[in-house]
Parts: C-alpha cells; structure tokens; sequence
C-alpha cells in the first residue's frame, strides 16, 4: 500500500459517498465508491480536473442519470473530492401544448402586418417619432416567440420527439452563433469573446438541440454579465471529448439558486425583464444529457460563475460540404435575437434597408 493510499484509506474507506484523491494529475486515491464512479463512462476526469481548479467550494454536478453535489478541499500535495449523491429530483412536466405552433405562427404574421404598417407610415412621412414605439412592440413579438420556443422545446424533451441526429460541423455552429452573439451584445454594453482550438470539429448529433443548448448558454452569460459586463465562449476538442465553456463577469450565483439552477424553476413566480421562464438551462442540461455529455455551474469566489459542457466527440460517417441550417421552426427570425430579446435595446429591433 503507497503512503497516500495507507493516510486516506482508513479516512475515507468506509465512507459511502465516493472519495477521490487528485496529484500531479492524475487520481492518486479513490475509495470503493469512488473508484467504481471513476470506472463508468458516465464520469470523465478533465471534468474531476477542472471542478479541482476551484478548491474550498462545492457545486452540484450531473453523471449519467445521477447528480451529485461535490465538495473539493486542498489535502497536502492535491485536491480531495468528494461526490454526495443527490435524490433524484421528481420529473417535470410542464403543461404545454401543441397550442405554441399556432401561437408562434400568429406573432409571425402579426409582426409582418406591424412592418408592414411602418412601411406604409414612411411612404406618408408619417412615421416621425414612431419609429421606437415599433421596434418596442417587435421587441415584445420576439419575447414571445421566445417563451414559445421553450415551451416547444420543453414538450419535445418531454415527449421524446427529438429531431433526427446528423452530421456536422459543431465548430462553425459555435463560431456563427459566438459572431451574432458578439455583435447584439455589444448593443447591450456587454463585450462578447470567443476562442477555439480547432476551426472544424466534426460531430454526430442533433444540430437542433444542440444549437438549442448554446443559445442557453449564451442567454445565461450576457444577461448575467449585465451592462459593462463582459462574456467569455470558448470551444476546445482534444482526446474524443470537446468542453464548450462560458464564463461570464456577473455576480455569481448565489448558493440557494445554484441548487435549483437546472430545475426548470423560475427564481420568481412571475419572471422578471432578463429572467426569463427558467426553462433554458433546465433543457440545455437535458440536452447534453441525450448527447452522453454533462452540464456543470460554477460560481466564482470573487464573483462571476462559468458554465461548462463536456461531450463526447461522436464522429459522423459523413459531413455535408455545406454547413445544412436544416429545419427553421422560428419563421425566418434570428434565434439569437429572439433568445436576447429581453435583454437588448430598442435599436436592435429596428430593420436595415436588407430586411426590408
């Protein structure tokens, strides 16, 4: 028995929470428990590695069909880990039905006639000061959209109606959705960053979904990063695995939310401007659940908080020459201004000439 193992054994052997040991990179230790979790596929250890960077806090992390709330303590020449089990949370079945079609298509008309009527304005130079009052009024259009787009979404999960998986380039997904995002930030005051490792990155899934997945991510950075604020996405692939991180300059989450942070429950019964309906990062853990990967959150000490998705690198058997945008089930609108609408000013509601 090495000396580490012959200290930790008699500490955390009987223990029924798994225990590991981290030590110049590697797991050093792991008690019974332990050992068996580090065993199944469900727990990859660049995850155990990067919630170790964060010594003398805990978050709450997914494995499989199990979470945990992990505690990491500094211990001599590593970092101590221990994962208690958390009970299965009673699955959520929000009441929506197939009445959000219907109501997505109505927003859509109606901001067509709303357009229409500003076009008709200008043509009588009568459009003068309006000009807000209707971007204000789209503006609410695309929240509603967006809140429908999450009721969608929600039942689809619930229903086990999932989009068809294919090939594609997860890269240039995340390099298109970082590119608007930073832009339409930017209209809000806050700076958005992006770096990857790998220009092209290969990948087997469900493009929907996943798109879906990083659009609440993003949400949740620049509306916790607020006005003067500032974002960073980065995409890095390497050993079969690739981590999609975003960490933001906000407060941090607090302790109480964090436990109930992919619950699917609002901070508030009514969900105020930037809240949103608390659905987003409920589904985007479920997401990448289906895709064999795991969601985790973390606080920050000094504040601000990063989220950090791990999946495994699935190769498809072909990619199209072109990246396929495939099905668009939000009528032509941007899904990343429809999903930062309640967070953007007026201005960013405003038509160029192209849209008209």
């Amino acid at each position: 028995m090495d000396p580490i193992t012959s200290r930790l054994e008699p500490l955390f052997g009987s223990f029924p929470e798994a225990v590991v040991f981290l030590s110049c990179g590697q797991a050093v230790y792991a008690n019974e428990t332990g050992a068996q979790l580090l065993q199944s596929q469900s727990c990859p250890m660049d995850l155990l590695f990067a919630m170790a960077e964060h010594p003398g806090g805990s978050m709450e992390i997914a494995l499989g069909q199990e979470s945990y709330r992990v505690t990491v303590s500094p211990f001599d020449s590593g970092d101590l880990l221990i994962l208690r089990p958390l009970p299965k949370a009673e699955e959520k079945r929000h009441p929506f039905s197939n009445s959000v079609y219907r109501m997505r298509e109505c927003l859509s008309n109606l901001n067509a006639v709303q357009w229409r009527m500003r076009r008709v304005l200008e043509e009588k130079k009568m459009s003068g000061d309006l000009t807000q009052d209707l971007a204000n009024q789209s503006r609410l259009i695309y929240q509603m959209l967006r809140l429908t787009r999450q009721a969608e979404l929600t039942q689809e999960l619930n229903d086990k109606t999932f989009p068809r998986e294919e090939g594609f380039d997860l890269a240039l997904v995340c390099q298109g959705m970082a590119e608007e995002t930073a832009w339409l930030a930017d209209l809000a005051g806050v700076q958005f960053t992006y770096a990857s490792n790998v220009k092209n990155l290969a990948f087997q899934g469900s493009k929907s979904l996943l798109t879906q997945m990083l659009l609440a991510l993003v949400s949740n950075g620049v509306r916790a990063a607020g006005k003067d604020g500032t974002v960073e996405m980065k995409l890095h692939a390497e050993s079969g695995r690739c981590v999609i991180s975003l960490r933001d300059s906000g407060v941090g989450i607090p302790e109480d939310r964090l436990a109930t942070l992919f619950s699917g429950e609002a901070p508030e019964e009514i969900p105020r401007p930037g809240e949103g309906a608390g659905l987003g990062l409920y589904n985007a853990q479920r997401i990448a659940a289906l895709h064999g990967g795991v969601l985790v959150a973390q606080s920050g000490q000094d504040g601000g908080a990063s989220l950090v998705v791990s999946l495994p690198i699935v190769p498809p058997a072909s990619v199209p020459a072109r990246n396929n945008p495939g099905y668009d089930n939000l009528g032509g609108y941007s899904p990343v201004l429809i999903e930062l609408s309640d967070v953007l000013p007026w201005q960013a509601f405003v038509p160029s000439n192209k849209d008209e």
